[in-house]
């Protein structure tokens, strides 16, 4: 054991030396605006170390140096062959020479995007390489990036960069979030049942859940709506007369579902249906046992349409509870909606109408906005 010891305490890997030296001088020329140098001192490193288990670069070095020496066709091939590819470099390094590298095609970016339009490249080709471009110096699959692949995807469906899509590119980012709000409502009960009952103010509290350009929400409004015109009922038990002292307790709930046709990084637009269930009964009795006799005006499922605006009113970042470990964002919003719903059924044809409303809700959502 000692001998072996003493061996590996004398072991020399003049490889990895001359590797580390060589990507602080390729730094250094960069820095001193000297690329031929630089270029120069990148190939060495390449020819000495190609067919070493110590490979010179890391995969996302390797195509950041193809672009900025130009190297289109290497880069092509790079990005084809990436499954055999990609296991054969070292990809554990961890110095900063890709932080460089990012750096650096950020000062290059105006000048090289110009030089890769004017190349013999094909279409495809350049798309592709902008795109990798976009997403090495933003550093994350922004808004942008996913309109650019949306639209390379939609021209190229058979691309032959379809490996290199699947297991390196990030994909099209789900754009999702969800938000709990509670606030008020304005009821307005419409033709005869207006007539019995005037408008009121109520509560209501929603859980919204936003994937893409899809928006759904849980919800429940709850009030009461007083007499407005006076009348007798009977209840199965004995005849009641109503006047404009008395109350009736409000209450729908159900399931929306819309379509964003704006979803911005401040402000929400998204027309949708409703389906919910909806009830209107007195409040007689006190004894949960004389529920049965309650009057009820209204209780049917129900469907309806409606307009939602949300005005992001700030943003923060959440961070976990063991430290600044950033986890995502939360945000407070104002959530508007105005709709309009149609009751299904009526039990009494002297109340017969529907439901509008408008209500404003204080939202606080996690994710994406």
């Amino acid at each position: 054991m000692a001998q072996i010891e003493n061996e590996i305490r004398n072991f020399v890997d003049s490889t990895e030396i001359l590797i580390n030296n060589g990507r602080r001088l390729l730094i250094k020329s960069l820095e001193e605006d000297n690329p031929e140098k630089a270029n120069q001192v990148y190939t060495y490193l390449i020819n000495a170390s190609g067919k070493d288990i110590c490979r010179a670069f890391s995969y996302d070095e390797q195509m950041c140096l193809s672009l900025i020496f130009e190297n289109y066709q290497a880069w092509i091939d790079h990005a084809i062959n990436f499954r055999q590819l990609y296991a054969t470099y070292n990809n554990s390094r961890d110095d900063n020479l890709y932080s460089f590298l990012r750096q650096y095609l950020i000062r290059m970016q105006p000048d090289l995007l110009q030089r890769i339009n004017t190349t013999a490249l094909t279409d495809e080709d350049k798309a592709l390489i902008q795109l990798f471009l976009h997403l090495i110096i933003i550093d994350r699959a922004d808004d942008t990036y996913n309109q650019m692949l949306k639209d390379f995807k939609r021209l190229y469906p058979q691309t032959r960069y379809a490996v290199f899509f699947s297991d390196y590119m990030p994909g099209v980012r789900v754009k999702a979030g969800s938000a709990f709000g509670m606030g008020v409502s304005g009821i307005f009960p419409t033709d005869n049942l207006a007539t019995g009952f005037s408008s009121n103010v109520g509560f209501n509290m929603s859980w919204d859940f936003n994937i893409n350009n899809i928006y759904t929400s849980l919800y429940m409004q709850a009030g009461a709506l007083h007499v407005n015109t006076p009348f007798s009922m009977y209840n199965n038990f004995q005849t009641i007369d109503f006047d404009n002292s008395d109350s009736f307790s409000y209450i729908d709930g159900g399931l929306i579902m819309g379509y964003f046709v704006v979803r911005s990084k401040h402000l929400h637009l998204a027309p949708f249906g409703a389906l919910m269930g909806t009830n209107l009964t007195s409040n007689l009795y006190t004894d949960p046992d004389d529920e049965k006799y309650e009057v009820k005006i209204v209780n049917t499922f129900s469907y309806g349409v409606g307009l939602k605006t949300e005005l992001k009113l700030f943003e923060y970042d959440l961070h976990n509870f063991y430290g600044y470990g950033q986890t995502g964002k939360s945000y407070f919003s104002l959530k508007t909606e105005v709709g309009y719903n149609v009751l299904a059924k009526h039990n009494f044809e002297g109340f017969r109408g529907n439901i509008a409303y408008v209500r404003a809700t204080l939202m606080w959502g996690f994710g994406n906005f």
